[in-house]
C-alpha cells in the first residue's frame, strides 16, 4: 500500500475516535475522555500502531466475503462456488447489505475502518469487563488492555483483512451481559436470551467452529433432569429460530447444507503444511493423517465441552476460557492463527480473579510473581509469531535451519510455563479458600 492508501486510513480511524468519543459522551453518559479514562487511549494507540504497520496488503480475504455478498444478492444457490467460502450464509448476508453494496475500492477502505472500529470497541468492553471482575485500578486495568492491544496477531488479523475482532467483540458483549446480570442480580428474561442468542448464532456464521461454545452457554445453568422443562424448551426453540432466520438460504437451497459440511473439511486439504500451528515446523503430517487428527481433536473438544457443561460451580466466563484454552491445542481451522489472538484474551481472563491487587512496588511484584510469569509468557506468546511470518534462515549444525522451528519449540514452552502459573495460581487459591473454611466447621461442630 501508498502513502496516500495508509494517509486515508489514518484520516479514518481518527475520525472514527473523534466521533465515538464525543457521541459517548452525549448520548451514553461515558466521558472517555476523561482522566480517569485517559489510560485507555494508549492501548488504542498500540491497537492502532499494529494495525497501520501490517498496511492491510493481502486483500484476498477480504474479497472472498465480497464475492460471497455479492453472489448471495444475485444468485445465492452458489454461494458455496465462490472461492475459499466456507462460513455460514449469515455472513454473506451481512457483507451483501453492507460492504458489498458498495464498489470495490471503496468498500474495502469501508471494511478496514470497521476492523479497527470492532478492534477499538473490543479494548473498551475488555476494559468493562476488568471493571465487573473487580479489578479496581486503573493501573491493574491497563495491564490488562496494554497485552491485548500488542502482539503479531493483531498485525496478522488486520494484515489478512479478517473480521476476528468482530468475533471476540461478540463474545465478550455476551459475557458482559452475564456478568452485569450477574452482579446486579437480575432474572433473565426472553429479551435477554433473544438478543444473547440472536448475537451468539451471528457469531458462529463467521466462525462455525467455536459451535461448541453454543452448547457450552446453552446448558450451562440446565440440569439434565430440567432439559425438558417449558422455559428451557423455549430457549432451545430461540436458537434454532434465530439459526434458521440468519441462514434461511439453507432451508431454499438445501444442498448448501452439505456444501458448508465439506467447507469445513478444509483444515484437511488446504492447509499446505498439515499440523497444529504449535508443531507446524516440527511434524508434518500428510492430509489423511491430519484429517485422522481432525477427527480426534474434534472428539477431544467433545469430551471438554461436556465437562464444562456438567461443572455447575464454574461461571460462564471461565468454561469459555478453558474451552478456548483447550481450542488453542485441539482446535484445527484453515488458518489457526487467525483464530489464536480470540482464545489468548479469553486465557487472560483466567489471570484476572488470580492478581493480588492489594500491595504496590516490589511487594507487589514479590506477592504476584507467579502471576507476572504466566502474563510475560502471554506476551512473548504475542509477539514470538512475528518471527514465523518471515523466511528467516539460520546457520546450524552445517545446514540452513528456519527460524520457524525454534519458534515452535519457544511456543510449546511459552504454553507449558503459562499454563503451569494458571495451575499453580488456581492451586494457591483453593487451599486458601480451604483454609478460611476450616474454621467456620470447627465453630459448627
Amino acid at each position: 500500500m501508498d502513502i496516500f492508501s495508509y494517509t486515508v486510513i489514518l484520516i479514518l480511524v481518527i475520525s472514527f475516535l473523534i466521533e465515538f468519543f464525543f457521541i459517548s459522551f452525549f448520548f451514553f453518559n461515558q466521558n472517555y475522555l476523561s482522566k480517569e479514562n485517559l489510560y485507555l487511549l494508549i492501548p488504542i494507540i498500540c491497537f492502532i500502531g499494529w494495525g497501520l504497520i501490517g498496511g492491510h496488503a493481502y486483500k484476498f480475504e477480504f474479497y472472498c466475503y465480497y464475492g460471497a455478498g455479492r453472489t448471495i444478492l444475485t444468485n445465492p444457490a452458489d454461494l458455496y462456488k465462490v472461492i475459499n467460502y466456507f462460513y455460514l450464509p449469515s455472513f454473506a448476508i451481512f457483507f451483501a447489505f453492507t460492504f458489498s453494496l458498495l464498489p470495490p475500492i471503496p468498500s474495502f477502505y469501508a471494511f478496514i475502518l470497521f476492523n479497527y472500529i470492532t478492534g477499538v470497541l473490543f479494548i473498551l468492553e475488555f476494559n468493562k469487563i476488568l471493571i465487573l471482575m473487580d479489578v479496581k485500578k486503573k493501573e491493574h486495568r491497563f495491564l490488562f488492555l496494554i497485552l491485548i492491544s500488542n502482539g503479531a496477531y493483531i498485525w496478522l488479523l488486520l494484515y489478512g483483512n479478517q473480521t476476528k475482532f468482530l468475533v471476540l467483540l461478540i463474545l465478550l458483549l455476551i459475557i458482559r451481559r452475564e456478568l452485569q446480570y450477574r452482579r446486579e442480580g437480575k432474572e433473565k428474561n426472553r429479551n435477554y436470551y433473544i438478543l444473547n442468542y440472536g448475537l451468539f448464532i451471528f457469531m458462529l456464521g463467521i466462525s462455525p467452529y467455536f459451535v461448541f461454545l453454543l452448547f457450552i452457554y446453552v446448558f450451562q445453568e440446565i440440569q439434565l433432569k430440567d432439559l425438558f422443562k417449558k422455559e428451557n424448551v423455549e430457549i432451545y426453540f430461540i436458537v434454532v429460530l434465530w439459526f434458521v432466520i440468519q441462514n434461511f438460504t439453507f432451508i431454499l437451497y438445501p444442498s448448501q447444507i452439505f456444501e458448508a459440511l465439506d467447507g469445513f473439511n478444509l483444515p484437511g486439504t488446504y492447509i499446505e503444511r498439515h499440523s497444529p500451528f504449535y508443531l507446524k515446523y516440527l511434524i508434518i503430517l500428510t492430509a489423511a493423517q491430519m484429517q485422522v487428527l481432525i477427527y480426534l481433536f474434534a472428539v477431544i473438544l467433545t469430551i471438554i465441552t461436556i465437562v464444562l457443561i456438567h461443572i455447575r460451580r464454574l461461571n460462564i466466563e471461565k468454561k469459555f476460557s478453558f474451552f478456548l484454552l483447550a481450542y488453542l491445542f485441539f482446535g484445527v481451522t484453515p488458518v489457526p492463527e487467525l483464530v489464536a489472538h480470540i482464545c489468548l484474551c479469553f486465557v487472560l481472563l483466567l489471570f484476572v480473579p488470580l492478581l493480588k491487587q492489594d500491595f504496590t512496588g516490589y511487594e507487589f511484584i514479590h506477592k504476584n510473581k507467579v502471576f507476572l510469569i504466566g502474563v510475560i509468557s502471554f506476551l512473548l506468546i504475542n509477539y514470538i509469531n512475528f518471527l514465523r511470518l518471515f523466511p528467516i534462515y539460520i546457520e546450524a549444525f552445517g545446514r540452513q535451519i528456519f527460524i520457524g522451528v525454534f519458534v515452535a519449540y519457544a511456543l510449546i514452552t511459552l504454553y507449558t510455563i503459562m499454563i503451569l502459573c494458571l495451575i499453580t495460581l488456581y492451586k494457591k487459591k483453593n487451599n486458601i479458600i480451604n483454609e478460611d473454611q476450616e474454621p467456620e466447621r470447627d465453630y459448627q461442630n
